[in-house]
């Protein structure tokens, strides 16, 4: 299974002009063609399964069947597809001649990205289990199994793969830097974490002196990073002990995890206004189920940058999650499983349990649940591997209704 995000897809699906079933102006010849000079048959429903039989749907298969390596070629080659017919005299034919020579750098940038998952599968420095939001680790006797923020992974993977771990610990602690300064405008953390700055970080002032003391421990957490950063930026790149690697990556990671769990009034707002102007844009309800259906109503949303981060997408799960209501209104109902699509890639079988065991009745004994069945379908699209036995046999149940 690939790891193109549903961002990316979304992405994707809108300049490739997927809405319809189609993918540019390829003919169902010429996509199998296309794929198969790739060495990949588009059309094996057996390696890629589900979603249909169309161009669209064939392509939506893949990017969720397919490895990272396949997905990362054959975006690759649609790029240098739309750069050739863009090219071609008889451009104005081609149905892609909108697509902007940016669009086509960020297909080319995704390809990238995920050509970098696909070669850190070989990686041997730590687990291949996705990392988590959180940092959590197992131990037996002496020694930890740890997972890293994913945000970190994501960025140092290609150097654990290669053995580099040297680059591997030093870009660690230039994420973390760059995260201070994202937040709160200085990179050093001796600046960063400023009186002034500390709702920034944390949402709030310490409400006890309990509370003042771990704000103090993430300061000089973060202080370690940035006066062993410095030691790492004045000495030349040598090999370094996979192990002390691991130590100085998971400090890393623990920093960055503690200074990314707040998430801004503002960007909250900002996100759900998007969904609610996006619930309201629909003139009917057959409209909204309409988009709904698949996650198309996603093609085109433009979410603010952070929402690129697990860690922004994991805190507004569980924000949402604990403030789902379903009695209120068909609307609302809506608004709530719209906000939950933003955030799929966080979900697991537990908040999906969770969410089918709240009530739907309102005061006066009518359902106000909508939605539910395309919400779990486009989960089952996206990640079939958290459907539980009772969201399954739920989706069974209403399709038979």
């Amino acid at each position: 299974m690939s790891k193109l995000s549903l961002r990316n897809e979304t992405f994707l699906e809108a300049v490739l002009g997927m809405g319809g079933g189609y993918v540019l102006d390829f003919s169902n010849a010429s996509f199998a063609n296309f794929f198969g000079d790739l060495n990949v048959d588009i059309y094996d429903e057996q390696k890629y399964p589900g979603f249909g039989d169309s161009k669209a749907n064939r392509m939506r298969a893949l990017w969720k069947g397919g490895s990272d390596a396949e997905v990362s070629s054959s975006l690759a080659a649609l790029a240098d597809y739309i750069e050739a017919k863009k090219a071609a005299p008889d451009s104005s034919a081609f149905c892609g001649e909108d697509i902007t020579d940016d669009q086509v750098a960020k297909i080319r940038k995704i390809a990238e990205e995920l050509g970098d998952a696909a070669q850190t599968a070989t990686a041997t420095a730590i687990d291949k289990t996705p990392a988590s939001f959180t940092t959590e680790a197992t131990v037996t006797n002496n020694k930890i199994q740890i997972e890293i923020h994913e945000d970190i992974y994501n960025h140092i993977g290609r150097y654990l793969a290669t053995g580099d771990h040297f680059h591997a610990v030093e870009e660690s602690y230039k994420l973390v830097r760059g995260k201070l300064r994202e937040i709160t405008g200085k990179e050093r953390a001796t600046d960063a974490f400023a009186a002034a700055n500390i709702e920034k970080l944390f949402g709030h002032q310490p409400a006890n002196d309990a509370e003042k003391d771990f704000f103090e421990g993430v300061k000089f957490l973060n202080m370690a990073i940035q006066f062993l950063r410095n030691e790492k930026a004045h000495t030349p790149a040598t090999p370094l002990d996979p192990n002390l690697a691991i130590h100085y990556i998971s400090l890393a990671s623990l920093a960055y995890d503690l200074i990314t769990r707040y998430v801004s009034e503002e960007t909250i707002k900002e996100i759900e206004d998007l969904v609610l102007a996006k619930r309201h844009s629909y003139r009917s309800h057959t409209a909204f189920y309409r988009e709904f259906d698949g996650g198309r109503w996603l093609r085109g949303l433009q979410l603010p940058d952070n929402m690129a981060s697990s860690a922004v997408r994991k805190v507004l799960k569980n924000k949402w999650l604990d403030e789902a209501d379903f009695t209120r209104s068909y609307d609302h109902s809506n608004i709530v499983l719209m906000r939950l699509e933003l955030v799929v890639d966080e979900l697991a079988e537990t908040d999906l349990d969770q969410l089918l065991d709240l009530p739907t009745q309102d005061s006066y004994g009518n359902d106000q649940s909508a939605g539910m069945l395309s919400f779990l379908e486009f989960v089952q699209q996206q990640h079939p591997d958290i459907l539980s036995q009772k969201a399954k046999d739920w989706i069974v149940k209403k399709r038979l209704e």
